[in-house]
């Protein structure tokens, strides 16, 4: 049985659009795994949803097939959600001989909130060296969008190649109708990657993995605000914002999603821009002086190249400026079957995802202040490869998860990039 599951996980190698090897002399090639491994206080709390597996494919042993499950994909990096304290040991120990290290971030403790598993992040030491660990909880009150208990890692890594690379790892909140919550979630990890990886040190900046449960369906809102950069969530109710589930009794979010000063910065300052980095650019702006000069910061009426990746302020809005694809299509090969990362009961769907910095190949106005294509990046981030995922169809024939082959109740996504970097000095002499 394992035998025919590796056989059909297999991988599915991808054509890039762009050439970035013309202008880099280095490659540095690595692959990363994201796999939500199921919780097992989770799993005993919620048993009613696993009535129609075995009992002993329920059992905490099942780690031992996760375990089984990493090693045949020989990964540099990865990323597990749902991972309880009580097993990092177990992982430890068995990993560290073959040359990994590890840290950890579990789930803020909230009274009468039970929670003991969080995120766990792998890496090779031989391929990765840890530059900074800016972990957070996503927790900061019993009121307001950030009352649940849920995590992000984020490490900023220096590859052997001398390069960096940042990858985020979470797990955000499940509940269908809270999408006002999960939005807020994510908001704050990407406040704080673009923190971490300073899009205006460079071209392009520091190259993002970000992994993890999302729990948001391809195509959602929540899905467009990390493939597009941008979201109107105020013209959705929070029921509709992670696709998972509607109701006809929600409302729409109302503008103003949180408190900005709250939250640390506002809804269209992820990454806050000084006034004099915005007279830097070559285009003009509009209405910067009005109002507060927060909000001048942040984007209100800017229309330049530089900021092309983000439209104008606008109330009930957010945006971001990380160029973010998916490593998986989400659709088969026939290009008709959904690919599917859960299946829980009859409930198969996407959740899981891991998303990559990627460059598209459009002239534009860069950090640097001149105009260039996307090679001028000092790093350039190409997804060459990923793991095959199972269909609903296979999943079903294998059984109801999880089994004998796999120990949890998702599957575990599998891709490998190209890291480009070091750029070859071109003809027009930029630096």
């Amino acid at each position: 049985m394992w035998n025919q599951h590796a056989l059909a996980r297999v991988w599915r190698h991808i054509v890039p659009a762009t050439i970035p090897w013309k202008r880099h002399n280095k490659k540095f090639e690595f692959s990363v795994v994201s796999y939500n491994i199921l919780s097992q206080l989770l799993l005993e709390h919620n048993r009613y949803l696993y009535r129609n597996v075995k009992s002993e494919h329920l059992q905490s042993d099942r780690f031992q097939l996760v375990i089984k499950e990493l090693e045949s994909y020989d990964p540099d990096i990865v990323c597990m959600q749902e991972f309880d304290h009580q097993i990092r040991e177990k992982f430890t120990s068995h990993f560290a001989p073959k040359g990994f290290e590890n840290i950890y971030q579990r789930k803020p403790h909230i009274p009468y909130q039970e929670k003991d598993d969080g995120c766990f992040m792998m890496y090779r030491k031989d391929k990765f060296k840890l530059l900074k660990n800016a972990s957070l909880g996503l927790y900061k009150s019993t009121e307001g969008l950030l009352d649940k208990p849920n995590c992000a890692q984020i490490a900023l890594f220096e590859c052997k190649d001398g390069s960096q690379l940042c990858v985020a790892n979470t797990h955000l909140l499940y509940n269908p109708r809270r999408g006002d919550i999960k939005l807020t979630q994510l908001s704050l990890i990407l406040h704080h990657i673009q923190q971490v990886v300073n899009p205006l040190q460079q071209c392009g900046g520091v190259p993002v993995v970000f992994c993890g449960d999302f729990n948001t369906c391809p195509s959602a809102p929540l899905y467009n605000l990390m493939k597009y950069g941008k979201l109107q969530y105020s013209e959705y109710t929070p029921d509709k914002i992670s696709g998972q589930k509607g109701s006809k009794k929600s409302h729409k979010v109302a503008p103003g999603l949180w408190n900005s000063r709250e939250m640390g910065f506002h809804e269209h300052g992820l990454v806050e821009r000084g006034e004099n980095e915005l007279l830097e650019c070559r285009e003009t702006y509009r209405s910067l002086t009005q109002g507060s000069s927060y909000l001048a910061q942040a984007y209100r009426d800017i229309t330049c190249s530089k900021c092309s990746d983000l439209y104008p302020y606008k109330q009930g809005s957010i945006s971001h400026n990380i160029n973010f694809r998916s490593a998986y299509d989400h659709i088969d090969s026939d290009g008709r079957t959904k690919e599917v990362t859960t299946y829980i009961q009859n409930d198969a769907r996407t959740v899981d995802y891991i998303w990559y910095s990627n460059h598209d190949n459009t002239p534009q106005n860069c950090a640097h202040g001149h105009s260039c294509d996307p090679y001028c990046s000092s790093s350039v981030l190409i997804l060459k490869s990923r793991r095959r995922l199972l269909t609903k169809p296979e999943l079903f024939n294998m059984g109801k998860l999880p089994n004998a082959i796999l120990g949890s109740d998702h599957q575990a996504l599998h891709a490998m990039f190209t890291l480009y970097s070091d750029p070859v000095p071109n003809s027009s002499g930029r630096n």
